[in-house]
């Protein structure tokens, strides 16, 4: 009866100790879900966290708010956009499902966009500076 007894113990130990740490690594990741079809989420830091802008296919060409303006670190897209600099033109096609977690590093485009339009970037039409 002891071998059965310890038995259980270890295996009741195991269960519990994979079940913390299968709760504790989806708590460090709260933003895993993409962003639903038709939006975009645009995040002022690494890793899908700080300030999240949501935006909407239906809005149309929008520049983005001055917070990300230079300065989108990661996104994460439920809908084909386009993501834009007017000046000087530069234009990056995204498709449905694309994330990326560190988009303002280095050389990354996340640097330099200013505006954002819904579906195929051949269709960019940037407002003329006035």
């Amino acid at each position: 009866m002891n071998i059965r007894n310890s038995l259980i113990l270890i295996i009741s130990t195991f269960i519990v100790v994979v079940s913390l740490l299968s709760i504790g690594s989806n708590a460090s990741t709260p933003n895993c879900i993409g962003a639903p079809s038709g939006q975009v989420y645009l995040f002022t830091s690494w890793d899908f966290q700080g300030d999240r802008y949501v935006y909407n296919i239906t809005q149309g060409f929008t520049t983005i708010p001055d917070s990300l303006v230079n300065n989108v670190q990661s996104f994460t897209s439920g809908s084909d956009v386009c993501f834009v600099r007017c000046t000087p033109f530069e234009a990056y096609q995204i498709t449905a499902g694309q994330s990326h977690r560190n988009y303002g590093a280095l050389e990354n485009f996340g640097k330099r966009m200013d505006s954002i339009i819904p579906g195929n970037c051949s269709n960019v039409v940037c407002p003329s500076n006035k």
